[in-house]
């Protein structure tokens, strides 16, 4: 089913593409070109990992220029937005189980269970062929990357959405776009709800088994619980409702 695409207005702000220290702006490509040249890919804040999707456009890539020495390379990528489309909810999951996943999983999965197994007497190297499995599982994930971005990723065809029905459809999307602001306060609130437990748990607030009193704080708004989960809702919602209301 071809994606919609929808022209861009006379304007309209494209994303500042830009990474320092693996922290800005960067197109994730999801599919490949099609005859024009063009293709889909989504715009991410990036901290390290990818942290929230800012919009998916239509675009062609341009020339690459690469520029340093040995120890230093600075690669620019240089890119043209033909369109603007819609997110799509398979290619966020996908990225976020990729590189929150399963990127974690194998770097520090074998590294935590080498560290428990070398308490072993009999079991000297674990570490080492922990590390070793670890490296191992990192560049499989690295080749099945490259197959998936070379091979293996779709040819999605575009359908251009006239100026009329852009208009309807284009509240669609500024609803969809509110989505990632709601994720990205959530975000930092789960972080948030992680040093306040922390900040917490070192000051001594949460409850001993053996005390004679509870601690009705603890037990409600500084519960793991709502820390984890309930405030990075309320933040979500809240962020939602503000910038929904602002823009009407």
């Amino acid at each position: 089913m071809p994606d919609p695409v929808y022209p861009l207005p006379s304007g309209d702000r494209l994303p500042s593409l830009g990474t320092y220290n693996a922290m800005g702006t960067t197109l994730l490509h999801n599919s490949r070109p099609d005859g024009s040249g063009c293709f889909f890919a989504t715009c991410w804040i990036v901290f390290i990992l990818p942290v929230v999707p800012l919009g998916r456009y239509y675009v062609r890539q341009g020339k690459i220029t690469e520029e340093g020495g040995f120890s230093s390379i600075h690669t620019t990528i240089e890119y043209e937005f033909v369109g603007r489309s819609r997110l799509r909810l398979v290619e966020v999951i996908r990225t976020y189980l990729y590189f929150w996943i399963a990127v974690p999983a194998a770097f520090l999965g074998p590294i935590i269970a080498s560290i428990a197994w070398d308490n072993n007497e009999s079991n000297d190297d674990a570490q080492f062929y922990g590390m070793l499995v670890s490296v191992a599982l990192l560049c499989l994930l690295l080749v099945l990357l490259f197959l998936h971005r070379t091979y293996w990723r779709p040819v999605r065809r575009a359908r251009w959405i006239e100026t009329e029905n852009a208009q309807v459809e284009g509240r669609y999307q500024q609803i969809a776009s509110l989505l990632p602001i709601a994720f990205l306060a959530a975000f930092f609130a789960f972080w948030a709800g992680w040093a306040i437990f922390a900040i917490a748990l070192a000051l001594g607030m949460y409850s001993q088994n053996l005390g004679p009193d509870p601690n009705p704080l603890a037990d409600t708004l500084l519960h793991p619980v709502a820390l984890f989960l309930g405030l990075p809702v309320v933040a979500g919602v809240v962020a939602l409702v503000a910038v929904a209301i602002r823009r009407r």
